[in-house]
C-alpha cells in the first residue's frame, strides 16, 4: 500500500477527501479482503484517538514505544498501522491498538484455575408466587406466575424477557410485583409492561409491577440504561436510593450502586427531572447529574461525551482520566472479581482508554500494568492484587 493511499484513508475518515480520491479508495478497498482489513484497522486506531483527545498526563514517548513494538515488520498491515499511529499518537494515550484489537495479542500466561472470563447474559427472576427462575436456563420458554395468573414470554429469538402485552395496556395496576437480580459477572435486557426497554448492568436489581395502571414506577439498585416509552399524562418514575428520576419519553443511563458515593444520571435523548428531598433539577440531552446522598450535594455537568457513561450496553468500556479505583470497581462487577490494593495511593492514579468487554480481563490488566508500572496478580478466589512494580 502506497503512502498516499494511507494518507487518503486518513483524510477519508476525517471527511477531507476529494470525490476522485473517494472513488479510488473505494475501488482499492474492494480489490481484496486484505485491503478491507487494512482500512478497518486504520479506522479503529483513528477512532480510538478521537475519543481520547485532550489527556495531559500522557508520556508520549513511552506510549509510542509500546505501540511501535507491536507493529514492527514490513507487512502491508504493519506499514498501515505505523502510519495510523503516527497521525493519532497525540490522542492514543493508553489504549493502544492491541487493546481494541486484542485477537492479535496473546494474553499473559496465567494459571488456568485463576483465568477470569468476562460476564454473560444472566439474571434471576423472583415471581410474586415465591418461585425463583434462572433466566439463563429458561431462555426461549415462557414464565408463569401462579399467584398473579400471568404468563410472561421471552422476546422472539432472544433472551429478553418481555412483559409488554397490548391487551393489558388499559387494565388496573397490579399489586403483584416481580424482581430481577443481575449478579456480578452478568447483564440482562428487559421490556417492561408499558414497552419501556431496560438494559441491566452487572450487580443490579430492578423491581416492578406486572401492570402499571395510573402510574409507572419501578425501583432500581445498581446501573441500567432506559429507553422510556412515551405516554402523555403518565410519567415514568424510577426510585433510586433516596432520589427519583421522572421522565415522559427519553433515554438515559442511571447508576445508583449502594457502595458508590454518588447517584448519577446521564441523558442521551429527551429530558428528565431529577428529584431529591430538597430540590428538583431538570436535565436535557447531553447533561449529567451527580448527586451525593450523604453530603446532599448535586452537580450538573453539561455537554458531556455520552460514550463514557452508557457504552457498556454496547459491549465497550470507555475511560477518560478515570481513577483506578473507579475502573477496578467496574471491572470487578463485570468480571466478578475483587481488587485489593497493596498501597491505597494507587487508587487515585488516572487512566484514559477503551476496551472491549467481551475479552478476558488479562488484556486490560496488561495495559494498566504498562502505563504506570503496576503489577496485577490474579489469586485464587477471583481476587486481583494491585501493587507497584
Amino acid at each position: 500500500m502506497k503512502e498516499n493511499q494511507e494518507e487518503c484513508i486518513y483524510r477519508f475518515i476525517q471527511d477531507r477527501c476529494t470525490e476522485e480520491e473517494r472513488e479510488q479508495l473505494s475501488r482499492w478497498i474492494e480489490e481484496s479482503d486484505e485491503h478491507r482489513r487494512v482500512y478497518d484497522d486504520i479506522r479503529i486506531i483513528v477512532d480510538a484517538g478521537g475519543l481520547l483527545q485532550g489527556h495531559e498526563r500522557l508520556n508520549k514517548k513511552q506510549a509510542w514505544l509500546r505501540v511501535r513494538r507491536r507493529i514492527t515488520g514490513d507487512t502491508v498491515l504493519a506499514r498501515a498501522l505505523r502510519y495510523a499511529v503516527s497521525i493519532c499518537l497525540p490522542f492514543l494515550l493508553v489504549t493502544g491498538y492491541f487493546l481494541l484489537k486484542p485477537d492479535d495479542v496473546p494474553p499473559a500466561e496465567t494459571d488456568e484455575s485463576t483465568f477470569i472470563e468476562p460476564g454473560t447474559m444472566r439474571a434471576t427472576l423472583y415471581l410474586s408466587d415465591g418461585k425463583r427462575v434462572d433466566l439463563q436456563e429458561f431462555r426461549g420458554k415462557s414464565v408463569t406466575d401462579l399467584h398473579a395468573v400471568r404468563e410472561v414470554a421471552f422476546e422472539k429469538g432472544t433472551n429478553t424477557l418481555n412483559y409488554h402485552d397490548p391487551l393489558l395496556a388499559n387494565t388496573p395496576g397490579s399489586a403483584s410485583r416481580h424482581k430481577i437480580i443481575v449478579p456480578r459477572g452478568g447483564e440482562y435486557p428487559l421490556i417492561l409492561p408499558d414497552g419501556t426497554k431496560v438494559w441491566l448492568n452487572a450487580e443490579t436489581e430492578i423491581e416492578f409491577p406486572l401492570t402499571f395502571g395510573e402510574s409507572r414506577e419501578v425501583r432500581l439498585s445498581g446501573e441500567a440504561f432506559f429507553e422510556i416509552k412515551k405516554e402523555n399524562g403518565r410519567p415514568f418514575i424510577i426510585h433510586a436510593r433516596d432520589a427519583s428520576v421522572k421522565v415522559t419519553g427519553t433515554s438515559f443511563n442511571l447508576s445508583c450502586y449502594p457502595d458508590d458515593a454518588t447517584v448519577t444520571t446521564t441523558i442521551e435523548t429527551g429530558s428528565v427531572s431529577f428529584i431529591t428531598g430538597r430540590q428538583v433539577k431538570h436535565l436535557k440531552a447531553g447533561e449529567r447529574v451527580i448527586y451525593n446522598p450523604v453530603e446532599q450535594t448535586l452537580v450538573i455537568e453539561e455537554e458531556i461525551d455520552l460514550k463514557y457513561h452508557s457504552s457498556w450496553r454496547h459491549g465497550q468500556f470507555y475511560f477518560y482520566n478515570t481513577p483506578l479505583r473507579e475502573i477496578t470497581d467496574k471491572l470487578g462487577r463485570w468480571y466478578d472479581a475483587r481488587f485489593e490494593f497493596a498501597d491505597p495511593s494507587l487508587e487515585a492514579l488516572c487512566f484514559s482508554g477503551a476496551a472491549l468487554r467481551a475479552k478476558p480481563i488479562e488484556f486490560i490488566l496488561e495495559l494498566l500494568e504498562r502505563t504506570y508500572s503496576l503489577r496485577f496478580t490474579i489469586l485464587q478466589g477471583r481476587i486481583i492484587r494491585v501493587e507497584q512494580k
